[in-house]
């Protein structure tokens, strides 16, 4: 079997209005001679372009003729055979591609992806829903997850102050935690994507007041551009899982992380970080100092089901986040049931390869957004922009 084509299907995803475009889904698709095409998503937030040219441009040239179920030569290569490694478009474009081609594997030998990759190390994946529906406050974004089946919520800080004032933000932060909790009750998970915006003084404070709340985990509470910062909320609050990683690329970025056991919870993302082949590496890696893996996945149908077929097979996995858009089951054929707030292994296990088929008439009716998408603006009183 060799490979004849790839091909890039990008899909403007929106919010639940209809209207406001959140994402640009970023389907990758391999083809081979004897018939079997493979899927996989290198879907962005942002430099979508420079995804799919690189796949178009750089990878695809390197991988016709190739052999689609080598796949850890062709990631080998794909990684090492250029100048510039670990930057988000290149990793993206390897990641969407690695995915096809274990898709692919897995429809040649009539297998499950999960099964090629060691079977299952638990019976179903857990998943954890955010505040996708556009409803009007937390409060009712968390029971409605919860009236879905969902155990798990997670939810981001929502009342920006302007000029940004991190003390502030921090205590609004607080009080939406507690609103969440009284929302949902003492059983429901719920966890905190910090989004990397505070100081260490801003997040020792936060964390400090989420402490009767209780959380899951604290998602980025600083930036990731030192280790230092981190590390020290983790050791000053032993109590609450810390959980980093979604902008980290390759298992060489989780390195220092890893060893200096900075992190409680690694957030790799399987559309980014070297897709099934890297993510099982990163997970074997986290395994060796006790640090649980929960990956990242705020992207489209291929994502999730990747990152279910891994979490399926992975000893280490702790939950998986999964995004509600509207356009989610339109975009598919043949999809990876989600069922209650889970997926269930038996049902990954009733279909080879990935499990999904899209619709790519409907894809290519929906075309992706070309101008930048919306970004967040953090101004201080006198103009700067802070240290996050």
């Amino acid at each position: 079997m060799k490979i004849t084509d790839v091909l890039v299907h990008m899909f403007g995803a929106t919010a639940a209005d209809g209207v406001t475009r959140r994402r640009n889904w970023v389907f990758v698709e391999v083809k081979t001679d004897e018939g079997i095409s493979g899927i996989g998503e290198a879907t962005t937030e942002y430099h979508e372009m420079a995804v799919k040219a690189q796949i178009e441009t750089e990878l695809r040239p390197r991988l016709i003729g190739m052999d689609p179920t080598d796949i850890e030569r062709i990631w080998t290569m794909g990684f090492r055979d250029f100048w510039w490694r670990m930057g988000v478009v290149h990793t993206s474009a390897l990641s969407g591609i690695d995915m096809a081609l274990w898709d692919i594997k897995g429809k040649a030998a009539g297998l499950p992806v999960f099964k090629m990759l060691g079977g299952r190390s638990r019976d179903y994946v857990r998943l954890y829903a955010r505040a996708d529906l556009g409803l009007p406050d937390l409060a009712a974004e968390a029971k409605e997850a919860v009236k879905e089946g969902f155990d798990a919520f997670k939810y981001g800080p929502h009342r920006f102050v302007t000029p940004y004032d991190e003390i502030r933000h921090a205590k609004s932060t607080v009080e939406e935690a507690h609103m969440v909790r009284q929302a949902v009750g003492p059983d429901v998970d719920i966890m905190l994507d910090a989004a990397g915006v505070f100081s260490f003084t801003a997040a020792h404070a936060m964390i400090d007041g989420l402490r009767d709340v209780p959380m899951f985990f604290v998602e980025e509470p600083t930036n990731q551009d030192t280790v230092e910062p981190t590390l020290r909320l983790k050791r000053e609050f032993p109590g609450i899982r810390i959980a980093i990683g979604e902008r980290f690329n390759t298992r060489w970025a989780f390195r220092e992380w890893f060893e200096k056991q900075a992190i409680d919870v690694c957030q790799a993302d399987i559309s980014h970080t070297g897709g099934i082949t890297e993510l099982m590496k990163v997970a074997h890696y986290a395994e060796v100092y006790g640090i649980q893996v929960a990956p990242h996945n705020p992207y489209g149908p291929v994502a999730l089901a990747a990152a279910a077929h891994c979490a399926a097979a992975m000893q280490n996995f702790l939950i998986l986040e999964h995004c509600r858009y509207p356009q989610w089951d339109r975009v598919q054929k043949v999809r990876v049931p989600i069922k209650r707030g889970r997926v269930q292994v038996d049902d990954l296990a009733t279909r080879p390869g990935l499990g999904v088929e899209l619709d790519l008439d409907f894809i290519h009716s929906v075309p992706f957004v070309h101008k930048p998408l919306a970004t967040r603006q953090y101004s201080q009183r006198d103009g700067s922009w802070p240290l996050i």
